[in-house]
């Protein structure tokens, strides 16, 4: 009886060595490239975003854009806990990519411009500018006409800033994840007290969508950068984009998708239309895109770019964790078709 004591016990212990050396040898393998100290803090802040407080989204239906805009704001910035922007100076930033005949591509200028009308009037921010920075063509110019932008800028009497051109503002990186210390990042954007992030709800090769926290690679110089900004694409796009949202300079930040026609298959760009007649709305950027995940009919849990941030404690991933408010999300609900990966 004692040996078979003896034996179950040193079974035990070999099995229990075993696997912790295993655990080991996996945590060196996430952490070689990194440092061990950084993986830590990364696991403990994201165990320790579980604890937090849930993060509120909402939905407006608006079946399509000619359809009211505005009021569907109203109710989506009540409805979403918006932060508090009066006499704020804020940056706009749509996703204007590119503009492709019969090819949703960017953000609708009717969103934009229903936004720019709320608060300007209702929520009385002191100064408005919609800003990009275009990763393809050099010059916002023919964009900004092709989109309908110019236009409808001239007529809100707001100005457009090309955040590729802009001056310059060096902020240090805090996060750790890409192999940078500090990053230059557009002065307007830098020195604004809020950024609303304005993309296109759409299918993405690279990220498998395009929502909130993709939107955020416009903010960053390509005079700096270069053309399309390669020198940051090969820090991992989602290592970079989760150091740009945890290093924002801007206090106060929300997103406002839109949604009311998206784009699936081969985007960000050559993708086919989807009427999903949604717009989605909160400050919490991964909740945001989470939600617009679930919205196509993908699970945000097979998104890389989304659980490495919710890993990192960057916002909320699960249902669980995320207060839905306004228009249901399963009469939204589409199935989108994915983006081909390259």
């Amino acid at each position: 009886m004692s040996l078979q004591k003896i034996s179950r016990r040193t079974l035990l212990r070999l099995a229990l060595a075993s696997g912790i050396f295993a655990g080991g040898a996996v945590i060196y393998k996430q952490t070689e490239s990194v440092g061990f100290d950084k993986w830590l803090r990364w696991m403990l802040r994201g165990q320790t975003a579980r604890f937090t407080p849930s993060a509120r989204v909402a939905l407006a239906a608006v079946p399509l854009y000619d359809a009211d805009v505005l009021s569907a704001i109203r109710a989506l910035w009540r409805d979403a806990s918006a932060p508090n922007l009066e006499n704020a100076r804020v940056v706009l930033k749509p996703n204007l990519v590119d503009s492709i005949p019969e090819r949703p591509c960017y953000t609708m200028p009717q969103v934009t411009e229903a936004l720019i009308q709320f608060l300007r009037d209702e929520v009385r921010v002191k100064s408005l500018v919609v800003a990009e920075g275009m990763t393809f063509r050099r010059d916002p110019h023919s964009i900004l006409f092709e989109t309908g932008y110019r236009d409808m800028l001239e007529r809100q009497r707001v100005e457009f800033v090309d955040l590729n051109y802009d001056d310059l503002i060096k902020i240090s990186l805090r996060g750790g994840y890409a192999k940078m210390d500090s990053l230059f990042m557009a002065r307007t954007v830098a020195e604004a007290d809020a950024l609303i992030s304005i993309p296109k709800l759409k299918t993405h090769h690279w990220t498998k969508i395009s929502g909130a926290v993709k939107n955020l690679f416009g903010i960053v110089p390509g005079a700096k950068y270069g053309f399309p900004k390669n020198t940051l694409h090969i820090q991992g796009i989602d290592a970079f984009l989760a150091e740009l949202l945890d290093s924002l300079p801007t206090p106060k930040r929300f997103a406002l998708v839109d949604g009311i026609v998206g784009l699936q298959g081969d985007g960000p760009l050559f993708g086919t239309p989807v009427p999903s007649g949604a717009l989605i709305g909160g400050a919490d950027f991964l909740a945001v895109d989470a939600t617009c995940a679930r919205l196509m009919g993908f699970d945000p849990a097979t998104i890389e770019i989304l659980t490495f941030m919710a890993w990192a404690g960057l916002g909320h991933l699960d249902a669980n964790k995320i207060e839905l408010r306004g228009a249901p999300l399963d009469a939204l609900r589409k199935k989108y078709e994915p983006a081909p990966r390259v």
